[in-house]
């Protein structure tokens, strides 16, 4: 089902397409998370962050590492690194663990499984936002680079 027809781009796959859009929408949510906790509604702060950082994390297993695995992307990264394909997906998937990383220490932190060892975790937490900014641009522009620019490339599956 994921390997079918994009809606967004031609050259893209459902998985893709579904991907691009629900992390779209998680950064909103993120975004709505930080203007509560900014507000001192900690509590809907909580509430939507643990399900977002929690579906990321389905989303970047089912959907996304299969991609650089059908893309052979670290093999052909080593042999043409400066190639776009695969220099921004790299980027993208850099940044996308440091973010998530982040994330799951907060969360646990937050919610006291993990102490908070590591000084103030609202410093980690902004830090977890820019980062995730930067991870969600990339994103974005990796979608573009791989079903956009490159339509030549062959579906996942």
């Amino acid at each position: 089902m994921l390997s079918s027809d994009g809606f967004l781009a031609p050259a893209s796959y459902l998985g893709a397409d579904i991907a691009l859009v629900g992390e779209l929408v998680f950064y909103v949510l993120i975004c709505i998370a930080v203007v509560a906790q900014r507000r001192g509604l900690y509590h809907w702060h909580d509430r939507i962050q643990t399900p977002v950082v929690v579906l990321n994390l389905f989303f970047i297993f089912v959907i996304m590492v299969l991609s650089l695995r059908y893309e052979n992307v670290p093999s052909e990264f080593v042999e043409r690194p400066f190639e776009p394909f695969y220099l921004v997906v790299v980027i993208h998937a850099v940044l996308g663990i440091v973010a998530e990383g982040l994330a799951i220490y907060c969360l646990l932190a937050g919610h006291k499984i993990l102490p908070r060892k590591i000084g103030r975790l609202r410093y980690w937490m902004w830090a977890t936002f820019i980062v995730w900014t930067a991870a969600v641009v990339m994103g974005v522009y990796t979608y573009y680079i791989w079903y956009i620019v490159t339509p030549e490339r062959p579906h996942l599956f």
